[in-house]
């Protein structure tokens, strides 16, 4: 797992990063599931703010709308759905994901932060339970006022942060609102395209090509992508946003390869 950015501990059982869509089950033997992207986001946000009903429409921004993307109710639905499995909840008896009727989605697992430091100092934690007292939280408040934190938090903070925006900027600065795409190149039958007025990414052309070749390979051939749209930082990172149709997308997806990597055959899974 990556040692950059924060990770949750929820209910003390999972390990959730964010980072690589992981989530580890400390129960089992610290079984490791790779969580699907809108999955891994919807999960994120929810745990970013535990105990507070989260609405469909702010998971649809934050999932899909902030990506350049925009899907039906149904596909939000399914995804949830998917979550509590890999979360092996309940619907009818939830333990982390609670169904607020016609308003959202709670989080209602016990949900702790922790940040790699650079010392040797345990990582201060923010424990999210209702059994917080108010005294509590101000003596935290306090001690955080007499005792600054570690360096090493607000740069991992900036990272994830940075990780986290990166796409939604991308989006924003090549004017998706046009969707007018250039063609780079085809794999079988998927499309692979840039926004118009992105920068040339021809350079990372064999590694797109080679991640979309062993996708289609380890996915159902009738769940296809119909395109790929290619978008960030051309010089180290860059984002490969799988589009499906209309019936599969729940499928929809975004990966990041890096100018690192010359394995990406469990990348690109």
């Amino acid at each position: 797992m990556s040692n950059i950015g924060t990770k949750f501990i929820l209910a003390q059982r999972y390990i959730f990063d964010p980072n690589n869509n992981s989530l580890v089950d400390q129960n089992s033997n610290d079984d490791v599931v790779r969580l699907g992207s809108n999955e891994s986001r919807i999960l994120l946000l929810l745990s970013e703010r535990p105990n507070e009903v989260v609405t469909r429409n702010e998971l649809h921004e934050f999932v899909w709308r902030d990506q350049g993307f925009e899907v039906d109710d149904s596909s939000l639905t399914q995804a949830i759905s998917t979550l509590r499995k890999m979360l092996k909840d309940s619907t009818k008896s939830p333990q982390f994901v609670k169904t607020v009727p016609k308003r959202g989605y709670q989080m209602i697992a016990s949900v702790e932060r922790s940040a790699p430091l650079a010392s040797s100092e345990p990582a201060p934690t923010e424990s999210t339970t209702e059994a917080i007292s108010e005294n509590a939280t101000e003596a935290q408040v306090s001690a955080n006022l007499t005792s600054p934190a570690p360096k090493a938090q607000p740069y991992a903070w900036a990272i994830l942060a940075v990780a986290l925006l990166l796409p939604i900027l991308v989006l924003l600065f090549t004017n998706p609102a046009q969707s007018t795409f250039r063609s780079l190149s085809m794999v079988e039958t998927v499309k692979i395209v840039t926004p118009e007025s992105h920068p040339d990414v021809s350079a990372w052309l064999p590694k797109i090509e080679q991640c979309v070749v062993k996708y289609l390979e380890t996915h159902d051939a009738d769940r296809s992508p119909v395109e790929v749209i290619v978008t960030g930082d051309q010089s180290e990172q860059i984002a490969l946003n799988f589009i499906h149709s209309v019936e599969f997308t729940s499928e929809n997806l975004t990966m990041r390869i890096f100018t690192e990597q010359s394995d990406l055959s469990k990348v690109c899974e």
